[in-house]
């Protein structure tokens, strides 16, 4: 379990920091971000179509406020739209993690099984 190693109990000791993972859980974890991955790829489809506005009245406020709107909304860096697509890259790469986890997890399960069969 994390936190083992030495006492540490997160006190400076950078091997408390270890999260170890239940090979069983490996799967349903992985699961749990593909979904929700899947759930925000759906959110920014529909963002990056139809989240966009135009100014419904031709005065200069009208046509302010949906520029700001666009700009805080999708246009920029700073906008919601790329904060959902950093929170995507970060599913991304956790459900990257968990399928490295899987393959080390198999690996070990698989030299194992190896080491058993070949003394028994």
């Amino acid at each position: 379990m994390a936190g083992e190693h030495g006492g540490g109990h997160g006190h400076g000791d950078s091997r408390s920091s270890i999260l170890q993972i239940d090979p069983d859980a490996v799967p349903l974890l992985r699961n749990a971000f593909v979904d929700a991955l899947a759930r925000v790829d759906q959110q920014l489809t529909v963002a990056e179509h139809e989240l966009r506005v135009t100014a419904w009245a031709k005065d200069p406020v009208s046509q302010d406020a949906a520029a700001l709107f666009n700009e805080r909304s999708v246009d920029t860096v700073e906008s919601a739209v790329d904060s959902l697509r950093a929170y995507r890259e970060q599913l991304n790469v956790a459900v990257a993690n968990l399928d490295k986890t899987a393959e080390q997890y198999s690996a070990v399960d698989q030299d194992g099984r190896s080491g058993v069969n070949k003394t028994g």
